[in-house]
């Protein structure tokens, strides 16, 4: 072991830090500089532009906020004097964590879980004395943010759901609802999945992560247009220019080697390349996070929430929750963006109330044929919306094609850009095939003797289900896929997929490699 040479108090010289050290540093840097136009927002550090008219800003979250008051003391002398305000010791991870309470002793219990950035808990001032009138309300800055501090950790979902485990388990007052927004309503997923008798239901808000990195950071960077909203004779140009976009992001994620699979060896390499900076730690950790697990074993209800105008946390994630988890309704707001209960409070509060006292709806499967199923084909058009019941679809040469709860035979895409929602196939040879197209598939489940043939294309799945005699995928020219909280069953491999690989000229081998061992 090397000697370190400290030159400021906590930290290391790294012309003397030990090799895996400076790798670790080396693969952060990395990271963030891929991710350097994601972080900002999905921290909400720095908006980019000004919010819409329709989306009036509260300053309540930084009247109250560290950057503000500076302490505890501060904060508890500037909230109702009926509330608690404590700072209190944090088992898990190390530490000091700020605890808020409020509401009635005897009413119903309600846990906030707050998302990235310094604000912490202030993010749900605008609504939470309206809460506390009906709930008895418990709201927390997550270690490394507002007025909570940690020691050297890795801050990823898992590890923040034990955090609230651990503090659930203190209060020992039986079940609670969380309310849970962006990289908190992550956490809540997560906390739910590992602890299901702490959580009687969960409001997830806006979430970000759950889809891979790769289709994450896809959403973040792209053009704040769609096709629908532009004159005819731009759709196809800009169609184009987003799928672009994609691709760029794709080839930035497959550069050779991994920048994350030194941190991932080690949490406490991870916390020591990442020390100071809580926010980059949160979001590293958020998406590279698979939440497979989650969504088929979260049985409690779950109501989502989601601005509709996000471009941080992209409504398909909300729309994938909502397909996938067994008791989940999505609830949206239109013109509204990733932080809804500050920019449109009292339509907030409205879906809210809703979420908190009813219990969401099943979803009704598709209706049954009205007569002998007919072919589907379209031919070089822009901004085409299909659904319903079909033999076979053919789209050739289309252009930001969406499918939506549409069921068929077969389909083949050519020379193409498309989003499916809600597609189900089921063949007795390919059920989707794919050539020189951009394809984005959600909820959506494939079965075939082969499920997916493609070649030359490039795929983005997001829980899917794919199920076939043989192999699931078969690749003829270069292909990327892009996968996301997906399922596999075949010949060879049953199990989840989450994952970003190229194939050409082979079949897909699902099977995931041995993890290295985590050093805590």
């Amino acid at each position: 072991m090397g000697r370190h040479q400290v030159d400021a108090p906590g930290r290391l010289h790294l012309s003397s830090a030990p090799r895996a050290l400076r790798r670790a540093r080396a693969a952060a840097a990395c990271l963030a500089a891929c991710a350097a136009a994601a972080l900002p927002a999905l921290a909400q550090v720095a908006p980019a532009t000004a919010p819409a008219a329709s989306e009036p800003v509260s300053a309540a979250a930084c009247t109250f906020c560290r950057e503000r008051l500076q302490t505890v003391g501060a904060l508890r002398a500037a909230l109702p004097a009926d509330w608690s305000v404590r700072s209190e010791p944090e088992p898990v991870l190390g530490g000091e964590m700020l605890v808020v309470r409020a509401g009635p002793a005897q009413a119903p219990r309600l846990l906030l879980v707050h998302g990235l950035g310094q604000n912490g808990f202030t993010d749900w001032m605008p609504v939470l004395p309206a809460l506390a009138q009906r709930w008895q309300v418990t709201a927390v800055d997550l270690p490394g943010f507002g007025y909570s501090s940690t020691r050297l950790a890795k801050l990823s979902p898992t590890n923040l759901a034990r955090v609230l485990a651990a503090l659930l388990q203190r209060e020992g007052a039986g079940p609670v609802t969380v309310l849970g927004h962006s990289m908190g309503g992550a956490v809540a997923l997560r906390l739910a999945e590992q602890q299901p008798a702490a959580v009687s239901r969960l409001v997830l808000v806006d979430v970000a992560g759950i889809l891979h990195r790769t289709a994450f950071t896809k959403h973040l960077a792209s053009l704040p247009v769609t096709v629908a909203g532009v004159p005819e004779p731009l759709k196809e140009p800009v169609a184009r220019l987003r799928d672009l976009g994609n691709l760029l992001v794709e080839r930035a994620f497959g550069l050779p080697g991994d920048p994350t699979r030194v941190l991932r060896e080690s949490e406490a390499l991870w916390a020591l390349a990442l020390r100071d900076r809580a926010s980059a730690n949160a979001a590293m950790a958020l998406v590279d996070e698979d939440f497979g697990a989650a969504l088929r074993t979260v049985t409690q209800p779950v109501w989502l929430i989601w601005g509709e105008a996000d471009a941080v946390a992209p409504l398909r994630t909300g729309e994938l929750l909502a397909r996938r988890l067994p008791q989940a309704q999505l609830l949206t707001l239109p013109g509204v963006g990733h932080v809804p209960m500050v920019r449109a409070t009292q339509d907030f509060l409205r879906l809210l109330a809703t979420a908190l006292e009813q219990s969401p709806a099943a979803r009704a499967g598709p209706p049954p044929p009205a007569g002998p199923l007919q072919d589907l084909h379209c031919k070089d058009q822009v901004d085409m919306h299909y659904g319903g019941r079909w033999r076979e679809v053919h789209i050739d040469g289309c252009m930001a094609v969406r499918l939506t709860d549409l069921v068929a035979e077969r389909i083949v895409v050519r020379d193409a850009i498309v989003q499916m929602l809600g597609v189900q196939v089921r063949s007795p040879d390919i059920a989707l095939e794919v050539t020189n197209s951009e394809l984005v598939a959600t909820a959506s489940d494939f079965a075939g003797r082969v499920a997916i043939r493609t070649d030359a294309s490039r795929i983005d799945l997001a829980g899917v289900r794919l199920q076939a005699d043989g192999f699931a995928v078969q690749a003829r020219r270069r292909s990327r896929l892009v996968v996301s909280v997906s399922e596999i069953r075949d010949a060879f491999h049953r199990g989840p997929w989450h994952d970003d690989r190229e194939l050409e000229g082979e079949v897909l081998d699902a099977r995931p490699a041995a993890p290295p061992p985590v050093r805590r």
